[in-house]
């Protein structure tokens, strides 16, 4: 004998059978941009014979930047989440020697360090950088100057600080507040593996769409 389902038990099948169809109760949350911040005035005004992601040597050099290496790597998302695969990355940063290699520039310059360099993202939207540790010059704290593009999102300016370095006198961060300072930070540990003393760190940029 076949009972039929109780008045009870219908309306929680019923209820069930609506679960797919409903709305979600909370909405994905989205990603917010990367701040943007000014680009100098040094970005590089003839770039380097060689522009690769490798910093750490120049083409003409004779050995190793001065510094400490550091290894920067990190993805290129979009709002929603999503990689970005195939963006393009600028960098570039004074040398060990707080010099900035571009013409005009005074000073003296550590000729084994590139001062740029560029790379693109992979089908995860993962890039990596090889460079030195950011030192400060008068009027600023280490920073990384970036510059990021792709057809599908708004291009983007923007700099990186070293949590834990000491900003003051920085008019750029002064300016820009101490939240998107936060934002723009990136956290230092020993590369394992790597050259002794190395150390690396990553990143996450958001891109806006366009």
């Amino acid at each position: 004998m076949v009972h039929s389902p109780s008045p009870a038990r219908r309306r929680l099948l019923a209820w069930l059978a609506l679960l797919p169809f409903a709305p979600p109760a909370f909405p994905q949350a989205r990603l917010a941009p990367t701040p943007s911040q000014t680009e100098g005035p040094f970005y590089p005004t003839r770039l380097p014979a060689e522009r690769g992601a490798d910093l750490t040597r120049a083409a003409g050099g004779n050995g190793v930047a001065r510094g400490t290496i550091l290894y920067l790597t990190g993805r290129v998302l979009r709002p929603d989440g999503k990689p970005l695969a195939a963006a393009q990355l600028e960098l570039w940063q004074c040398d060990a020697l707080g010099t900035y290699h571009h013409v005009g520039e005074r000073g003296p310059q550590d000729a084994n360090f590139q001062g740029y360099g560029a790379t693109g993202t992979d089908a995860d939207g993962r890039f990596a950088f090889k460079t030195i540790r950011p030192v400060s010059y008068p009027g600023r704290m280490p920073h990384l100057h970036l510059k990021l593009a792709h057809p599908a999102a708004l291009p983007l300016t923007t700099q990186l600080y070293v949590a834990g370095d000491s900003a003051a006198g920085d008019g750029v961060v002064r300016w820009s507040g101490q939240d998107v300072l936060q934002r723009l930070s990136i956290a230092l540990s020993p590369a394992a593996g790597r050259e002794s003393g190395a150390v690396e760190a990553s990143y996450t940029f958001v891109l806006a769409a366009a």
